[in-house]
């Protein structure tokens, strides 16, 4: 519950422990169902997507989704970094942050994020700006050798950060250090950190010395998260025994929060890097872990894997001892390794209601190299990828009612697609993709005397017409040549046909097959006269403070998945609204009408402005753009699917929200950013085709300022083309 501005939603900070939850100042639990957001930590020293998209643009993103708090890592370099690096923020997007120094972008990011009613976790990631991962030099909380980081320049380096943000009380907790973890290979089996050994390199140590230097200091009440060791990784019951860390340090119990990560590819009780080698060291280290029963996270059967997170940390839920974060976890939705063990960790984490945070909000190249961030739950574009599976999943873990309420809707760039209520529910409960998208139909356009692709026949088919056209369609083409009683297949979609037309084909009437797909689109009416219509009852009412997308993307989705027809809005409360259930709709609808209110515009919000947003049917035209020899966001690969037809492609971005995709020596590329962009990102690729999947409007509404004029000009598309459409071989209409 964000509450109704802002100021409200921050007066509820700082939470405090309470057994195993957080709760607010009022009692109330706070639960953090968070993401990553990494790059501060890294080789820019700035959160990634900044050369992509508007800072407001990306926290609007993390709010539609529904994450209540973003753990963002920092580097103890980017403290002190003086300047962001070449290429790590697109200034035209992100104007406001010309000029700043990466920790004071960081400072507007955080603040951003407030705005938007989201919490933070500021983390200390790493001290040099670096990849964190394996053992290496960020390994420990201080850097070997270093004169200049050490244990001591830790230590106050938390104190400055947690000055610094002393009036922001949004900022929530300090998660100390992530993944503390041998600095060399040789270390993972002798001369690792450990918890409570005494010596040099122990975690608890030096946790405690930096819990209480924060404790201290007083300038704000933030949680102190402590996590596990990284290797070894061990039950929490090697940090609460034999004296907890509030005990043994003497802070404050409620302050305190025990947190971990967890991979498919990491393992409990020991480090293994065989996830990340070749078959023959892969294969010797198999045998080696199956000598000491040994296995990842990733290769436990179900049983296993939820008796070890018992194990791990479920036993600190069960026993209400404290509270306990999955700062990190996530998976490559393309791995058949990673998918399965990701739904497994999800229904877990469903079922005990365990706080959480995903790994990583990020897409693209990472950070100083070209690998791509195959766990990012964004599109190319840094917009929600709806229909993501794993969104779906951690959808289910929200705490707020706006966010579990079934699959995501597809994007697309203007149109909402209709959600089909007799969706279907696959083995883990979660809304099977086919059910995201509206049935097709299909308008059948004949050219006589035309081909295209001639002699480049697929197959052929023989029969009646209404025959071939079935064939055609159940075949995956998109159109036909017909002479003398044959149809010849031809394999590419309809747009490409019509760009390489032909003419002197005597008895010969191409086929091409346009898809069409009955949509749920968005008439706004704007109501400076709306006093005169009076007020009406509405079944809910809702805040999300300060962003008025975060609040119509809520409001579309409560439309499309609980049977609201429409919802009001109010400029000079950007973040309420009010959703109007269908006898409401109606009445206001016919009010509308008879004041005949037009959708006017103002210049600007200036002037306070009531909206009404109402749902209305629309066919839309779906095809594929071809554009030869190029691709865009290279390398950005959503998923890759080998020997796939055309027909094949364009299913899957219907079904699972790709914008387009590359066809490249027979293989398919999806990328996930919307059709505008992709445009806009295309680059030379010789021997390639790019396809973009672009959504448009039948009815002639562009240039319909009268939203009753929209409205008359959909239904009259609609009455005309309904009847004619062909589906499921019950007819056609040609033209």
């Amino acid at each position: 519950d964000r509450g109704p501005s802002v100021d409200a939603w921050r007066s509820q900070f700082p939470l405090r422990a309470q057994g195993r939850h957080l709760v607010n100042r009022w009692g109330k639990r706070f639960k953090l169902a968070g993401v990553n957001w990494y790059g501060a930590s890294d080789a820019y020293h700035v959160v990634g997507g900044l050369a992509a998209r508007s800072l407001e643009g990306i926290c609007s993103a993390v709010v539609a989704m529904g994450f209540t708090v973003v753990r963002l890592p920092f580097s103890s370099e980017m403290l002190r970094a003086p300047r962001v690096p070449e290429g790590a923020i697109d200034y035209e997007l992100n104007p406001g942050l010309q000029g700043l120094s990466p920790m004071e972008v960081y400072d507007r990011v955080v603040d951003a994020l407030g705005k938007c009613g989201v919490a933070v976790v500021v983390n200390n990631h790493t001290t040099l700006g670096l990849w964190s991962g394996g053992p290496e030099v960020n390994g420990l909380w201080y850097l070997e050798g270093s004169e200049e980081y050490t244990e001591d320049r830790w230590i106050g380096d938390w104190l400055s950060v947690a000055s610094r943000y002393a009036d922001r009380p949004h900022v929530i907790g300090y998660d100390l250090r992530n993944e503390v973890r041998p600095t060399t290979l040789l270390g993972t089996m002798a001369q690792g950190p450990g918890w409570g050994s005494g010596a040099e390199k122990d975690w608890a140590m030096a946790a405690g010395n930096c819990a209480r230097a924060l404790v201290s200091q007083e300038t704000n009440r933030a949680l102190i998260i402590v996590e596990r060791l990284a290797w070894p990784q061990a039950s929490l019951t090697s940090m609460l025994e034999p004296t907890p860390p509030w005990e043994a340090w003497g802070v404050p119990r409620d302050r305190l929060v025990l947190s971990l990560h967890m991979y498919a590819w990491s393992g409990p009780g020991y480090w293994s890097p065989k996830a990340f080698v070749g078959h023959l060291t892969h294969a010797f280290l198999q045998a080696s872990d199956f000598v000491r029963s040994s296995s990842l996270y990733g290769e436990l059967d179900d049983q296993a894997l939820e008796r070890q997170m018992d194990v791990d940390f479920g036993f600190c839920l069960d026993q209400d001892l404290c509270p306990v974060w999955l700062s990190e976890f996530g998976a490559d939705l393309n791995s058949e390794y990673e998918r399965p063990w990701f739904m497994k960790v999800c229904q877990y984490l469903r079922r005990k209601d365990v706080d959480f945070a995903y790994w990583p909000l990020n897409v693209g190249a990472k950070p100083g190299s070209n690998e791509d961030e195959s766990y990012g739950l964004l599109t190319n574009d840094w917009q929600p990828r709806w229909a993501d599976a794993r969104v779906r999943a951690l959808r289910q873990l929200m705490p707020s009612t706006f966010t579990r309420e079934g699959p995501a809707l597809l994007r697309s760039p203007s149109l909402l697609f209709r959600f089909d209520d007799g969706s279907t529910t696959d083995d883990e409960g979660l809304h099977s993709a086919h059910a995201l998208a509206p049935p097709p139909w299909y308008l059948w356009v004949s050219l006589h005397g035309r081909d295209a692709d001639p002699g480049q026949d697929a197959t052929v088919a023989f029969g009646r017409l209404p025959e071939m056209k079935r064939q055609c369609l159940e075949g995956g083409f998109e159109g036909f040549a017909l002479h003398k009683d044959v149809a010849y297949m031809r394999r590419a979609p309809a747009d490409e046909l019509k760009s390489r037309l032909q003419d002197g084909f005597n008895d010969t009437v191409l086929f091409l097959a346009e898809e069409i797909r009955l949509c749920a689109v968005w008439n706004i009416f704007t109501e400076e006269l709306m006093e005169k219509m009076g007020t009406d009852d509405v079944d809910d009412t809702f805040e999300l403070p300060g962003n008025s997308q975060s609040v119509q993307e809520a409001c579309q989705r409560a439309c499309l998945r609980r049977g609201y027809h429409g919802y009001e809005t109010h400029s000079d409360r950007p973040g309420w609204a009010r959703l109007l259930s269908q006898p409401a709709a109606m009445r206001m609808r016919r009010r509308l009408s008879l004041a005949h209110v037009a959708n006017n515009f103002p210049e600007d919000d200036v002037v306070p402005v009531r909206r009404l947003h109402f749902v209305e049917n629309t066919l839309v035209r779906v095809r594929l753009e071809a554009f030869a020899g190029c691709d865009a966001f290279p390398g950005c690969n959503a998923l890759v699917v080998k020997g796939a037809s055309i027909a094949e492609c364009k299913r899957l971005c219907l079904e699972e929200g790709f914008g387009g995709f590359v066809m490249y020596s027979g293989d398919a590329y999806f990328r996930t950013a919307a059709a505008d962009s992709l445009r806009r990102r295309l680059v030379p690729l010789p021997g390639s085709t790019f396809y973009i999947l672009a959504c448009e409007e039948i009815a002639a509404t562009e240039g319909l300022d009268d939203g009753l004029a929209k409205s008359a000009a959909r239904r009259e598309i609609l009455g005309q083309l309904m009847p004619k459409l062909w589906q499921n071989c019950s007819g056609s209409i040609e033209r």
